[in-house]
């Protein structure tokens, strides 16, 4: 079941077009990654879907309900976090949860919703002396209030410490195993990675590619990743080999074609240089991203 279907979305703001016959879909239970350079039009696309502004033309379908400028029945299934959550500074989180519930959801269900995103051991205090990640969770614990069968969350992991972000990428997880769809954005590409089902690359407001997440990180070169006790030395024995090596993050890296790795590791071991761990790998959703926008670049400016 398909619970959000963007179809040739186009956008203008004056004489400038943004965004170009952005199309793409998330079924029931998905987190979809939305994921591009600063200005690629990410958050224009989100603002859009849940009627911050309007497309010029195209369509968008929220669970199976068509999204028109007169007509938002749409939303009421959608849960949407764009940018830093607006609070109230004097009022506690459990406050904001009442303020924002609109009938839909009942105490014991709010309790549900504490417990779920965390927010139980402080949601008695003012939000004035909240931290960013407890703004964050108390933010995504008011999208959770309408039972949504969709969650659009622009940046959401933005400045969180390494214990909320972890907190945040578990619960994320737990509500699309309930079935609710995600679409998210982040700049958190390794974060991203561990929980996106698939991914939708923007760049210049235009689709570059739509895939799952295992045949996008495909797309990437397949390389051959080794540690040892002096990746530098390790870099120069390697290229002395024929092999296409260079240091990252205090691993020597080269492309795993052909007799790649044995030729490497034989090298290695006759100049004496102790391996400490090899590993062959896809690229990463990082080293793809790059490559596709790069491509796509390359064709804006021919």
């Amino acid at each position: 079941m398909t619970v959000l279907k963007v179809a040739n979305l186009n956008k203008k703001y004056g004489s400038k077009k943004v965004l170009h016959n952005v199309s793409f879909a998330i079924p029931k239970g998905s987190i979809l990654g939305l994921i591009g350079p600063n200005g690629a039009g990410k958050s224009t696309i989100m603002k859009t879907i849940v009627g911050l502004t309007s497309a010029n033309s195209g369509s968008i379908e929220i669970d199976g309900k068509q999204l028109t400028k007169h007509n938002r029945k749409a939303l009421a299934s959608v849960g949407t976090m764009i940018e830093t959550p607006a609070l109230y500074d004097n009022l506690s989180g459990i406050e904001h949860l009442h303020l924002y519930n609109e009938g839909q959801t009942t105490n014991a269900e709010i309790e549900q919703i504490m417990q779920e995103t965390q927010i139980a051991s402080f949601a008695k205090r003012k939000a004035k002396k909240y931290s960013l990640g407890m703004r964050q969770r108390l933010g995504i614990a008011i999208t959770l209030l309408n039972h949504p069968k969709l969650l659009i969350l622009d940046e959401p992991m933005n400045g969180l410490d390494p214990q909320s972000t972890h907190d945040l990428r578990d619960l994320l997880l737990k509500l699309a195993q309930r079935g609710i769809s995600i679409l998210i954005s982040s700049h958190l590409l390794d974060e991203l990675a561990r929980i996106a089902d698939s991914y939708v690359v923007i760049n210049h407001g235009r689709v570059v590619q739509e895939a799952p997440a295992d045949e996008f990180l495909s797309t990437g070169n397949q390389l051959v990743k080794i540690e040892t006790t002096d990746a530098a030395k390790a870099a120069e024995v390697l290229n002395a080999a024929g092999l296409d090596a260079h240091v990252n993050d205090r691993k020597v890296e080269f492309p795993a074609a052909d007799d790649a790795l044995n030729t490497g590791l034989v090298a290695l071991v006759n100049a004496h240089i102790k391996i400490t761990n090899v590993e062959q790998s896809n690229a990463d959703l990082e080293e793809s991203l790059l490559k596709l926008l790069t491509s796509d670049n390359q064709k804006e400016e021919q």
